[in-house]
């Protein structure tokens, strides 16, 4: 896959870049993250020029943030059924509950990170019906910091970037499962406590 992302972006540069981002920000299984990466490291070479990099990353995420809040907004509980009937309910669960405890601080760490939530928080933003204002605010912030951030760790070590690629997309899942097995944890503790009473 990087491979193919390599010749791709070495092609046509910034409408991968931003066609990737985008589609990434709704939830398709493409790697943007990934090429966020190798775009900073293009840009260190010469290839890519660093503020076209930044600006077409940053605006197609918060186009992709903002069109999958207002599909979740529009489809409403009809969308959230067909997400679970689709088998995306598990994460979509995770989203709801990382959404209810955070809030719009939930939306900022959610874009850079445990980006693989963000996707499922916007359309769970727009189904819950979260102030679009707030979501905007916390979105733009917290996409400013993600692509600032990888494109930044590219450039910086563009010699290895293909490594950092594998480590940055391991620990972002190491990240959730911690947040997964924690919000577990602590409905575990609540419905042992409730067992607990109702035997009294």
């Amino acid at each position: 896959m990087t491979d193919f992302l390599l010749e791709l972006v070495t092609r046509y540069g910034q409408i991968i870049l931003a066609a990737t981002i985008f589609l990434a920000a709704l939830g398709a299984p493409v790697p943007g993250t990934v090429l966020l990466v190798l775009s900073g490291a293009f840009a260190a070479s010469g290839d890519m020029q660093p503020v076209a990099v930044v600006l077409t990353a940053f605006f197609a995420a918060v186009a992709g943030d903002i069109s999958s809040y207002a599909i979740g907004h529009k489809g409403g509980a009809w969308l959230q059924g067909r997400l679970h009937r689709a088998g995306l309910g598990e994460r979509v669960d995770k989203a709801e509950a990382y959404m209810a405890k955070w809030g719009g601080p939930g939306v900022f760490f959610s874009r850079w990170l445990v980006a693989p939530i963000g996707p499922a928080l916007n359309y769970v933003a727009g189904i819950t019906r979260f102030g679009w204002q707030r979501f905007l605010f916390w979105d733009l912030l917290g996409e400013a910091i993600w692509v600032g951030l990888y494109v930044g760790i590219g450039m910086l070590f563009s010699t290895s970037a293909l490594a950092l690629v594998d480590m940055i997309a391991s620990a972002g899942w190491v990240i959730l499962g911690g947040l997964g097995m924690y919000f577990m944890g602590k409905r575990l503790i609540k419905i042992a406590k409730e067992a607990g009473k109702a035997q009294h």
